[in-house]
């Protein structure tokens, strides 16, 4: 089931801080490592190609060090500038999985919009 995508502006800036973020296939494995204080809910992964980044807890099957990938997941973030409409195709945890203008998709903290209102 598709879940349902609203427009927002942005109110502040954001920049990206993880350039090469975790991208990882469903099925896949990854290492897990802690819980993020700021944003519970999101688990710091590792790839095996090496890559890392925050992922929501409900996307990884098991418990402990190691866990599969339930969905296709990546972590780009996006950088958005004050007065940017954005498509809102997801939330969790304090973060919005966004989509601007130019079809460029990542993540956002959901703090950094004005309304989330269509």
């Amino acid at each position: 089931m598709e879940k349902p995508h609203y427009k927002v502006r942005i109110r502040r800036e954001y920049k990206v801080r993880y350039p090469n973020p975790i991208r990882v296939a469903a099925g896949e494995r990854v290492m897990v490592g802690d819980e993020d204080q700021g944003f519970p809910g999101w688990r710091w992964c590792k790839a095996h190609d090496g890559r890392e980044g925050w992922v929501p807890v409900e996307l990884l099957s098991g418990e402990g060090e190691k866990a599969i990938m339930l969905e296709n997941y990546s972590a780009r973030e996006l950088g958005v500038q004050p007065g940017e409409e954005v498509l809102v195709e997801d939330a969790r945890y304090g973060w919005l999985l966004v989509r601007n203008a130019q079809g460029e998709r990542g993540w956002i903290p959901a703090t950094h919009i004005e309304s989330t209102k269509a």
